[in-house]
């Protein structure tokens, strides 16, 4: 049962839509994610030069 659950999967599945938009649901710190929102959290901050976007 002390598998590492994704931080942001947990958040999706169990707060509403209010209480992840409220600053005290969101607690800093070491996290663990799934590769998805590993994927798209490394993807942000790679910065606007790198990322391919529609001209």
């Amino acid at each position: 049962m002390k598998e590492p659950i994704c931080i942001d999967c947990w958040r999706r599945d169990h707060l509403t839509f209010v209480q992840r938009l409220d600053p005290a649901y969101v607690k800093p710190g070491p996290v663990h994610r799934c590769a998805m929102h590993k994927a798209y959290f490394e993807d942000l901050n790679k910065g606007p030069e790198t990322r391919q976007e529609a001209a």
